[in-house]
């Protein structure tokens, strides 16, 4: 197991910009935030993957910018856009192989409040067969998180899922799941040995989303939990940038996560 940090942690500056400051920070592992299309580019992404290479960084996993529209985009009964979005995603699986990530870490369908009936979910079920067979063809895995706004806030979904969709796997997301009212432990027990990618920060002081190291997370169980299962991925602080003022304050945060798991 090894401590990352992703690039959503200092948005909105540039991705070719963070990546010296990662590598400044004593970490290796990566996870990319796409924020616009043109950064899905081959020039672009051969850029990218250079200077990771210059700064000693793995890329282990990509997040899209559009996963606030991947339910309208795959899981609607639109099928003409359905397929575009299947095409997209496919240049998403290529650009993340192009920077010799193997995971993209994806949102899925909103929660709308409205339970599935057989039919739908077993449609939804297809789609989400297409889509790791995509990315299997491009030598990436699909990634689930778990996100409180989308349906996989709920951990029955999440198992229903897993029962269904065997070569689907997972993202953990502590904040998330604190969002939703909910136990990360749970989620653990629901991805079990599917986990394959791990976001992690702090909550308390009634704030769902803080550096590591300044909120009330247990993480002598959280690992501790993770290497039961046999985990053995990566765990990438995932902050927003209000969440913390100066690139010391990250330092601190990874050196309080050093006691825990190796950069």
């Amino acid at each position: 197991m090894r401590l990352g940090i992703s690039t959503a942690c200092f948005y909105p500056q540039p991705l070719e910009e963070i990546l010296p400051v990662l590598a400044g920070l004593g970490v290796h592992a990566v996870e990319v935030f796409f924020n616009t299309e043109s950064e899905f580019s081959s020039t672009f992404t051969a850029d990218l993957a250079a200077e990771a290479r210059r700064c000693g960084l793995d890329i282990v996993s990509v997040h899209p910018y559009t996963s606030l529209m991947e339910g309208m985009m795959l899981f609607s009964d639109y099928q003409r856009r359905t397929e575009d979005g299947m095409q997209q995603y496919r240049r998403y699986f290529e650009a993340a192989a192009e920077l010799g990530a193997r995971f993209l870490t994806f949102h899925g369908e909103r929660d709308m409040g409205r339970a599935d009936d057989e039919a739908r979910f077993q449609r939804k079920c297809e789609q989400y067969h297409k889509l790791c067979a995509l990315a299997a063809a491009c030598g990436v895995t699909l990634a689930q998180e778990n996100v409180a706004w989308c349906r996989s806030n709920d951990p029955a979904f999440v198992r229903a899922l897993y029962e269904n969709v065997p070569e689907l796997r997972y993202t953990l997301d502590i904040k998330q799941a604190f969002r939703a009212r909910r136990d990360w432990r749970e989620f653990v027990d629901v991805m079990g040995d599917r986990l394959v990618n791990v976001h992690i920060n702090d909550f308390g002081h009634g704030q769902s989303c803080l550096l590591p190291g300044a909120g009330e997370m247990d993480y002598a169980d959280f690992f501790h939990r993770l290497r039961s299962l046999g985990y053995n991925g990566h765990t990438l602080i995932e902050v927003y940038r209000s969440n913390f003022t100066t690139v010391d304050e990250m330092a601190r945060a990874v050196a309080h996560l050093r006691h825990f798991v190796p950069v």
